[in-house]
């Protein structure tokens, strides 16, 4: 490794370790809204598992498990005879997976920490490896993409989902806008990087980069129409800042509701807001 390999390598790290810390403050909101969240995981849960081939029999890593998902959907799905290793950065968020994986009985998953770069897994190990709205968070998604390649068994396929364009995406667009203008929050504090890889292509070239064999991308487009008067921004609010949230006083927290109530209302189509979500999969075939 030269001088300047070593350089970037380096602050890699650094980069990683502050995504690590960032994401354990934000773990106690992800276990909260656990349960809310795997409500809402089967429009996403269901294309990337198809993707990935996971299939009755398979053994499947699954990368940046968080609190679960769908991790604990696919335990389901390969049955008695395969299994499922739940992975994440955050020992925190994959504490939620597991407790959650107790509850619901499931013995057929195991649970590591580890960060997706560096996968402490023997080579071919793996039918499929999935990855849900966690590559872009990583400071080397190249580097995770090689990860998988090489857990990976002859002919196994990856499926890594993210999300698409800010401009293809309503809460990106709204969330953020309010965080700065009202609450004066940098929205991407954090590493929160949404849609990094969100261009078309984007994916592509790190699963190429990662030395997969073949490679494709699939488009995701969802238009759901959500009463106004659900508040259904608020679980996002916790999840994205709930430090913040709850350092504020009743009054902040009011207005900050009041300005995604107002902004929201822009979209309003009829008696209901009509949301656009563009999600992007990777699909690499080692």
């Amino acid at each position: 490794m030269n001088q300047d390999q070593a350089a970037l390598r380096q602050q890699q790290q650094q980069q990683q370790r502050e995504t690590k810390e960032n994401w354990a403050l934000r773990a106690g909101q992800w276990n909260e809204q656990a349960d809310h969240l795997a409500k809402l995981a089967h429009g996403l849960n269901k294309p990337l598992v198809a993707a990935a081939g996971v299939a009755r029999g398979h053994h499947v890593l699954d990368l940046a498990s968080g609190v679960g998902e769908p991790a604990l959907s696919m335990s389901e799905l390969v049955g008695p005879t395969g299994s499922v290793t739940a992975t994440d950065l955050v020992a925190e968020m994959l504490a939620g997976a597991e407790r959650r994986a107790g509850d619901q009985g499931l013995n057929n998953m195991r649970f590591q920490v580890t960060p997706m770069e560096e996968l402490p897994f023997e080579d071919d190990s793996f039918d499929a490896v999935t990855c849900r709205i966690g590559l872009m968070y990583t400071p080397s998604p190249e580097r995770a993409a090689s990860q998988a390649r090489r857990v990976l068994r002859p002919g196994g396929r990856a499926a890594f989902m993210v999300w698409g364009p800010m401009a293809d995406n309503s809460q990106f667009i709204i969330v953020d806008r309010v965080l700065r203008e009202v609450a004066g929050i940098d929205p991407h504090e954090g590493a929160f990087t949404p849609t990094r890889l969100g261009d078309d292509g984007a994916l592509n070239s790190v699963l190429e980069a990662g030395g997969f064999s073949a490679w494709e991308e699939q488009a995701l487009r969802f238009s759901p129409r959500i009463p106004l008067e659900s508040n259904f921004w608020r679980p996002q609010l916790a999840l994205r800042i709930g430090g913040h949230l709850a350092a504020m006083t009743k009054g902040e927290r009011q207005r900050i509701d009041d300005a995604m109530r107002e902004a929201y209302r822009e979209l309003v189509d009829g008696d209901r807001v009509q949301i656009q979500v563009h999600a992007r999969i990777g699909i690499g075939t080692a």
